[in-house]
């Protein structure tokens, strides 16, 4: 009897196993001539990589039913249009994951339901949005858009104007460099970045923000409801800076860099304000809620005229050397 029920749930598994492999379907389609594409799925994952070649080539490996499911490709001279057609409906079970290998130099949007998006190794002009999957964009050189619902943000080694969005996930940056102005923000997540250059602004709702080695090279700001905000030079500061958090603390530390500007500090108590050098200035300040008052300090450091803002609600506001 126990053997008998050993081989009839081997012969289980092996159907089992079998119907899963015929249920996989792989199509794959080259394109030439293109610059530009345009994705759109319901839920798939999507992997852009360099090409070894001029051509755009498509891969996409899916376990939809043929019957509820096809995927559609469409050229119109140089442009792309990728898209899935669901029959019945984008809830069916399944999956889909997507990967494009494209040549430099294209523009690329590529928009998706709830699926991970991840790009690496291209020269590209990139729109990405996901609703609440993640975005990963790697060692890209060109415009970069990436924004997402509520899915996690990281950009590595981009050389390029550069925006990002979430909505309750975190964004992370390494070795980033923006051209023009560039905008980073998130509903309730953490911004971390290291080895970021540029004319930065970041704002979070309610995590933390955390800059390493930055070369600041415009005016920028960093705001955060109810976080931390730390900041922390790479180089001079020769452009207006603002620091602000609502109930954390607001950190700008040099990092050795030669202090000069234009201070001014903001808490709710003066003995929460500290900076390596003398104020000119110090007086409260009316804050327009129950009487409750925010205390000030000013202070000319240098010859530079730049403005620097510290201030936090009910944290400490804090200049380090």
């Amino acid at each position: 009897m126990m053997h008998k029920l050993k081989s009839t749930l081997t012969t289980l598994i092996f159907f089992a196993a079998l119907v899963t492999v015929q249920a996989q379907e792989k199509v794959e389609k080259t394109f030439t001539g293109i610059k530009s594409i345009r994705l759109t799925t319901a839920s798939g994952n999507g992997t852009i990589k360099k090409s070894t070649s001029n051509q755009v080539k498509v891969t996409v490996e899916y376990t939809y039913d043929e019957d509820d499911y096809t995927p559609e490709f469409d050229q119109s001279g140089d442009r792309l249009y990728i898209e899935e057609d669901f029959r019945r409906s984008r809830w069916t079970k399944g999956y889909s994951e997507w990967t494009l290998e494209i040549p430099d130099g294209l523009e690329l949007e590529f928009k998706t339901g709830s699926g991970n998006i991840e790009v690496s190794g291209v020269n590209v002009e990139l729109n990405s949005n996901t609703g609440s999957g993640n975005i990963e964009v790697d060692r890209v050189m060109g415009e970069v858009r990436a924004n997402t619902g509520s899915g996690n943000i990281s950009l590595r080694d981009i050389d390029g104007r550069t925006t990002a969005n979430t909505g309750s996930g975190s964004i992370r940056l390494e070795n980033v460099k923006l051209k023009d102005g560039a905008r980073f923000n998130t509903g309730s997540g953490n911004i971390r970045a290291r080895e970021i250059e540029g004319e930065l602004d970041f704002n979070t709702g309610s995590g933390n923000i955390e800059v390493e080695e930055a070369t600041i090279t415009g005016h920028s700001s960093f705001n955060t409801g109810s976080g931390n905000a730390r900041v922390i030079l790479a180089s001079p500061l020769s452009y207006d800076l603002s620091l602000n958090t609502g109930s954390g603390n607001a950190t700008l530390d040099f990092n050795g860099q030669e202090i000069e500007g234009m201070f001014y500090m903001k808490a709710g108590d003066k003995d929460d304000i500290s900076a390596p050098f003398r104020f000119d200035k110090e007086y409260e300040e009316d804050r327009g809620w129950r009487g409750r008052k925010n205390y000030v300090k000013e202070a000319k450091v240098g010859s530079k005229d730049i403005r620097i803002r510290i201030s936090t609600g009910s944290g400490r506001a804090v200049v380090r050397k």
